[in-house]
């Protein structure tokens, strides 16, 4: 547990390192605050914030920066604080400004609000509307085309309709196709979009290889769809921002930025990282996500409301120095606009 002073320190470089993106030390630490101890004092207080695992020092000589748990540590007590929402009202006209126009579709409310959150931030931002994010499959059908070819449909409760073409030998038994089709409505209607794809991957297989073998991959078929499906989606604004948290000099790092890009863009993969927390703003940082391309950026999250329609979600992807609490209060105040705006957009 860390004592008063040691929670002031911790928080006093994870706030300069935030603002200048350097180490701290010593010295630098007791002329930014007004401790009256000597640097012998502060520095054994690093050593010991450091063995407790809040601090790291980048090498042996250097000042410290933030681990991941420091930088836990310090979000958690900006949550459990509670953020000052004194400053708030120039950036809620702002945000006010900005997502209340006149629309056509929700749509473009939440294209809109990703673009304006990577304006406000810097960061990239996606969002995700509430008629998407509570789809359910309501049914799955094959039907043939020509000869050999058959067209696979899904149809969400939300009136989202995809299909994709495929190919079977003319010798394929056809009575096989419509115990597939059985098998897959009896199991997967009713289910949301992310519990089908998941329920592809583990409960289907097993049920379906005494029809088919290799010769029909239909989880390849599956996802294809439901990836048609997603990438309308998850809106990114931004994407281009991701380009100042690596070196390209690295060949590792451009190969980082390559698989990042295919992330954010491959919702199926995408979707868990957004929707693991039902908290209205939840923060994960750096290794929290399980996901080595995350290890060097944050991201927060915050669902809105659409009323009856459900609800959607907002995110931020940026650096784990970003500054926290401006982040927190902006993603507060857009969640909030975002909530009354779309529930004016369903009442009129």
């Amino acid at each position: 547990m860390l004592t008063e002073r040691q929670l002031m320190i911790l928080n006093q470089i994870i706030k300069h390192y935030i603002e200048y993106g350097e180490p701290m030390g010593s010295k630098t630490l007791l002329s930014e605050t007004n401790l009256s101890v000597s640097p012998a004092t502060i520095r054994n207080e690093m050593m010991r914030i450091e063995e407790l695992g809040f601090l790291k020092k980048t090498h042996a000589s250097s000042g410290r920066i933030p681990s991941i748990l420091g930088y836990r540590h310090y979000v958690d007590y900006l949550l459990q604080q509670g953020l000052d929402s004194s400053s708030e009202e120039k950036m809620r006209k702002k945000i006010q400004q900005s997502i209340h126009s006149p629309y056509q579709e929700a749509q473009e409310m939440v294209e809109k609000s990703a673009r304006m959150l990577s304006y406000l931030t810097n960061y990239t931002a996606l969002s995700i509307g509430p008629e998407k994010i509570n789809s359910k499959l309501t049914g799955f059908r094959l039907v043939p085309v020509t000869s050999g070819q058959y067209m696979a449909i899904l149809v969400t409760d939300k009136g989202y309709i995809e299909s994709k073409m495929f190919s079977l030998g003319r010798n394929f038994d056809s009575s096989k196709l419509e115990k597939i089709v059985t098998i897959f409505n009896d199991e997967l209607t009713g289910l949301a979009l992310s519990e089908v794809y998941k329920k592809l991957q583990t409960d289907i297989p097993a049920l379906i290889t005494k029809y088919v073998d290799y010769e029909l991959d239909l989880f390849a078929i599956f996802k294809d769809i439901i990836s048609k499906m997603d990438n309308d989606r998850v809106y990114v604004g931004g994407e281009m921002n991701l380009l100042n948290y690596f070196d390209f000099d690295q060949l590792q790092d451009r190969e980082k930025v390559k698989s990042l890009y295919s992330l954010i863009h491959e919702s199926s993969e995408l979707r868990p990282l957004l929707l693991t927390d039902s908290n209205r703003i939840s923060v994960r940082i750096g290794t929290e996500m399980n996901n080595e391309l995350l290890d060097n950026l944050s991201l927060i999250t915050a669902t809105y409301s659409a009323g009856k329609r459900g609800t959607g979600m907002i995110a931020l992807l940026g650096p784990t120095n970003m500054p926290y609490d401006e982040i927190i209060r902006i993603m507060r105040v857009t969640s909030d606009e975002l909530s009354d705006s779309m529930q004016q957009f369903y009442e009129e």
